[in-house]
């Protein structure tokens, strides 16, 4: 865990109701609380189920994990957990067949399979044309 967030849990799966004072209620029993983040959904303008609780000290927040982790909070079982730094997502701004390494594997296994499909072809064409060679002769020699 990163020294910034070593003394931050996240706790997770609570009801949509719940307030930060409701929070803290809770979580000072553990130790001095130095702020609780409970972020809201912006459209519904409840909480999204999440929040994270900033300790004044480690073991604090150590002693929330062991004690409350899988615990009950107004009838339901929460995650108290160590908080874990944000990770934005990355999100592609062009289309997946712009990489060079998704060009190069789909060109080589089009290439491939377009080899393939002429080889066949071309011997298809040449069996044909060895019936019509045989067909021609049996022709010639009928006259």
């Amino acid at each position: 865990m990163s020294e910034e967030l070593a003394n931050t849990v996240y706790l997770g799966g609570i009801p949509e109701d719940v307030t930060v004072e409701q929070i803290k209620h809770l979580f000072i029993t553990f130790g001095e609380i130095k702020s609780v983040d409970l972020p809201i959904d912006s459209e519904t303008q409840k909480n999204r189920g999440f929040a994270f609780i900033e300790y004044e000290d480690i073991e604090d927040a150590e002693s929330a994990i062991d004690n409350y982790d899988e615990g009950e909070l107004f009838g339901r079982i929460v995650k108290v957990k160590p908080a874990k730094p944000y990770k934005p997502k990355s999100f592609y701004t062009k289309p997946v067949w712009h990489s060079e390494d998704w060009q190069r594997k789909n060109n080589e296994e089009y290439t491939y399979k377009e080899r393939m499909r002429r080889e066949k072809q071309k011997k298809r064409d040449e069996e044909e044309r060895k019936k019509e060679e045989e067909k021609a002769k049996k022709y010639q020699k009928k006259q």
